[in-house]
């Protein structure tokens, strides 16, 4: 796709105005001037590779320079290349470029590296210099005479170990998934869907108040595409098993929370994807790429069947299942050592797309969750463990269902900017769940050992020999209180 700017360069400054165009900025002055166009000879968006130098080609050429004072207007300026963020590539060798005002058309190019996936803007801009040839400035700042973007997509080239971390977490999933089915008790699921109030108040707190929030943060922050899309499909996610651990030694309703678990990842099926159908291209907000709705529900598909798999191998070979949870432990646990290991080795590039607004917004997701999911089960009256089961199931996501969706329906930048905001929400998430655990547990120990310590002394007042008062007592308590 082809992109020209045309800059009017004026021979005496009066009252400047600027008009923003659909090609750029153009500042123009009833005086003498010129026109400089500005063409991309590469097709852009263009694609720079991380770690990589690419050569992006441009042209410039110059109307009206018959005139010898228009050519000597021209002879001070000159064109100068920046990036919006260098952070996220960097320009190699030359980046200005004095206009011949002889043949006042030529080809220039431009070599940028790129440091992490991601977009951002390369700015080729008109400046101004004196006749010294040092930079005209105006309050400090170098006076341009016009500007103009185009678009960098910094990708990274996909490497051996990158293939084998997504297709090992694509297999641990499903493992995981079938696991779930496996070992959820059906019967326990339909009795908790005899009641259907509470499964209904967690089924609406994971798919309507957490997408809402999810959409709030990413469309009025300032994110990459790629993070926001991911994070507002995480937003979408449904729960995950980790959620059953943490009720439980939360004490809370771990039946209901079993029950929310496979009634939310069931409904991700067609909830998640009207989600990003929606809302999601408000997120997206980028007009170069389409959101893969059918590789997104496709892959959807395959997380989704093994649960339906596990459920199956439950119902008819029970054994099977029953073996099938006890691999599934040993699993989760060599998951957990290669996302430690390879997967951070492999990622690592996660970490230095982390600012303030995706540390703070991936934080506050879960734990807002588990604010407004308790909130929602104390206004329809639910006692206090179906109260804890639905803040817990509301709050963590199934982190593992956006990164392999994405990662494997998403292409270019964006594929691998999606997994940031999921990634760095799992590592936030357990924080005040763990915290609260460590004060529950704790203060359930202090009161057991209490408890042990009043039983001892009354082991000890009655060896002492007052067995037979306190056998008197008994006897008078009993006769004493009315049946």
């Amino acid at each position: 796709m082809e992109k020209s700017v045309t800059f009017m360069i004026f021979q005496f400054l009066m009252v400047s105005t600027f008009v923003e165009g659909s090609q750029g900025v153009v500042r123009y002055n009833g005086m003498l001037n010129s026109t400089i166009n500005v063409e991309a000879i590469s097709i852009f968006p263009f694609t720079v590779t991380v770690d990589k130098s690419s050569e992006i080609f441009f042209s410039y050429s110059a109307l009206d320079t018959s005139n010898a004072s228009v050519a000597s207007v021209l002879s001070n300026v000159y064109l100068k290349a920046a990036l919006g963020d260098d952070s996220m590539a960097e320009i190699k060798g030359n980046f200005t470029f004095h206009l011949d005002t002889l043949l006042m058309s030529e080809n220039f190019s431009i070599n940028v590296e790129g440091k992490l996936p991601g977009r951002v803007t390369l700015f080729i801009s008109i400046v101004e210099q004196t006749a010294g040839g040092q930079p005209l400035t105006v309050h400090g700042s170098e006076e341009t005479l016009g500007q103009f973007p185009f678009k960098l997509l910094i990708e990274r080239e996909e490497r051996g170990i990158d293939k084998a971390f997504t297709i090992v977490v694509v297999f641990l999933v499903v493992i995981a998934n079938i696991g779930m089915g496996c070992k959820v008790d059906l019967e326990v699921v339909k009795t908790e869907l005899k009641r259907p109030i509470a499964p209904v108040i967690g089924l609406c707190s994971q798919f309507i108040i957490m997408p809402l929030i999810a959409f709030a943060f990413a469309y009025n922050l300032d994110l990459d595409p790629g993070i926001a899309l991911g994070f507002f499909a995480l937003g979408c996610s449904p729960g995950g098993s980790a959620s059953n651990a943490y009720t439980h030694f939360l004490g809370g309703s771990v039946s209901l929370s079993v029950t929310m678990t496979l009634v939310s990842t069931i409904a991700a099926l067609g909830l998640l994807p009207m989600w990003l159908f929606t809302l999601g291209q408000l997120v997206y907000k980028d007009g170069d790429v389409t959101i893969p709705f059918q590789n997104i529900v496709f892959s959807l598909i395959g997380i989704v069947v093994p649960v339906v798999i596990g459920l199956f191998l439950q119902r008819k070979f029970p054994k099977v299942a029953e073996l099938a949870v006890k691999i599934v432990k040993y699993v989760m646990i060599l998951f957990i050592i290669f996302v430690l290991t390879v997967g951070i080795y492999a990622n690592v590039y996660i970490f230095y797309l982390v600012d303030g607004e995706v540390l703070l917004s991936a934080a506050l997701l879960p734990y807002l969750g588990f604010i407004f999911g308790g909130i929602a089960a104390v206004v329809v009256g639910q006692k206090k463990p179906n109260i804890i089961a639905i803040a817990v199931e509301t709050g963590i996501q199934n982190t593992g269902i956006p990164i392999v969706l994405l990662q494997v329906s998403l292409s270019g930048p964006d594929k691998d900017t999606a997994i940031v905001s999921p990634v760095i929400s799992a590592l936030f998430t357990p924080l005040p769940l763990v915290a609260i655990i460590i004060y529950v547990q704790g203060k359930a120990y202090l009161k057991r050992k209490r408890e042990a310590g009043k039983r001892k002394a009354g082991d000890a007042y009655i060896d002492d020999g007052h067995e037979d008062v306190a056998g008197s007592s008994d006897e008078f308590l009993q006769k004493t209180t009315p049946a």
